[in-house]
């Protein structure tokens, strides 16, 4: 195991400037020993009778995380400012406490704003990988969210290796390194979802990396209702939805490329497509899960491309045992590609995500 020693901050000096960005996306590929280290070290600091301002930090992700981060870390009171997006109960209270600041922002518009420079400096990156090359490149771990962002602009990165994420993931990811900002941008030149426009790997300064820490910790494993009657009759209406949309000339007979949201709603419409008379679909979405993995198992799914995997345990278990074929038909991409407006509209793509209330002009 390789380390180097952390710097931490003495006690007593303000760190609510310090912003440190963390993997993970939708409780899958998040570091889990920092964090929660990171949490012991703000509590024990933040007691001493000689700090003069509180120890906080602020917090960038890719999207939601685990109890493990948000959770440890709000638990202290560590944390100044939250975005782009969390589910964490803890941090939810704080926010509506007004204790904590939340920028909730489009997911594919994060990295973009931290290459412009409108969320101040990045101090701090701690990012969760499979593994590291003899060449020093990085084996994303089970999802890609903005570390490519955070890599390239942290001033300090600390990696968290976790041996649990197989080591067969290697060449699953496509890491898109074509993104310049204006006036240099390029098209992004992807008309399918099982396109390659990028590399395999995440590339990190050496001289940046402070850190190495192993691991061997899960991702939350995140469980799902079986459909009850509701969700398997809203599934039912988007099937005859689809099928009249055929009938009419309006979509191919495969359709268009799916989006899958997160839930059990999502999970059933999944389902619904499994026992459908559709073949050869595809997916281009933001977080594979369970419902989309069976569509897969079944071949009537041939190819995903996603930015995470967030599977129950059941849905792993499936997933690590016929790893090696879902890596030739699943790629994870960092969330500004995974998300984008522009290539999700060229793709037209058909999202199917559950709402608690919406209006006739759309607004949800």
């Amino acid at each position: 195991m390789y380390k180097l020693p952390i710097r931490w901050l003495p006690p007593g000096r303000c760190l609510t400037a310090w912003i440190e960005c963390r993997s993970g996306f939708t409780g899958s590929g998040y570091p889990k020993l920092v964090p929660a280290a990171l949490a012991r070290r703000i509590q024990a600091t933040n007691a001493s009778p000689s700090v003069k301002h509180k120890f906080r930090i602020g917090v960038w992700t890719g999207a939601s995380t685990a109890p493990e981060l948000d959770g440890a870390l709000a638990q202290v009171d560590g944390v100044e400012m939250r975005l782009p997006y969390q589910s964490d109960p803890v941090c939810r209270q704080r926010i509506n406490e007004g204790r904590m600041e939340y920028v909730d922002i489009h997911l594919s518009h994060v990295a973009q704003f931290v290459w412009f420079g409108f969320l101040g400096k990045l101090g701090v990156a701690v990012v969760e990988v499979t593994g590291i090359t003899r060449e020093g490149l990085l084996i994303p771990a089970t999802s890609v969210g903005n570390n490519k962002t955070w890599l390239d602009l942290a001033d300090t990165v600390i990696l968290e290796v976790n041996s649990r994420h197989p080591l067969e993931l290697e060449g699953m990811h496509d890491i898109y390194y074509g993104t310049r900002l204006p006036p240099h941008r390029t098209p992004i030149l992807m008309t399918r979802p099982q396109d390659r426009i990028g590399e395999p790997y995440l590339k990190v300064n050496p001289s940046k990396v402070v850190a190495v820490v192993e691991t061997d910790l899960p991702d939350r494993d995140t469980a799902f209702s079986p459909p009850d009657d509701t969700s398997r009759r809203i599934a039912g209406h988007i099937l005859e939805f689809f099928q009249s949309e055929i009938r009419k000339g309006r979509l191919p007979p495969d359709l268009l490329p799916i989006q899958s949201g997160v839930g059990n709603v999502a999970n059933a419409v999944m389902e619904g497509l499994n026992e459908g008379p559709f073949k050869h679909l595809t997916a281009y979405t933001e977080v594979l899960q369970d419902g989309m993995l069976e569509v897969m198992k079944s071949g009537k799914m041939e190819f995903a491309s996603a930015t995470a995997i967030s599977l129950s345990s059941k849905g792993l278990a499936e997933f690590r045992g016929n790893l090696q074929d879902y890596c030739k038909r699943l790629i994870l991409r960092p969330q500004e590609i995974s998300n984008h407006p522009e290539v999700i509209r060229r793709l037209g793509v058909i999202a199917a995500n559950a709402a608690i209330e919406f209006d006739i002009y759309g607004n949800v």
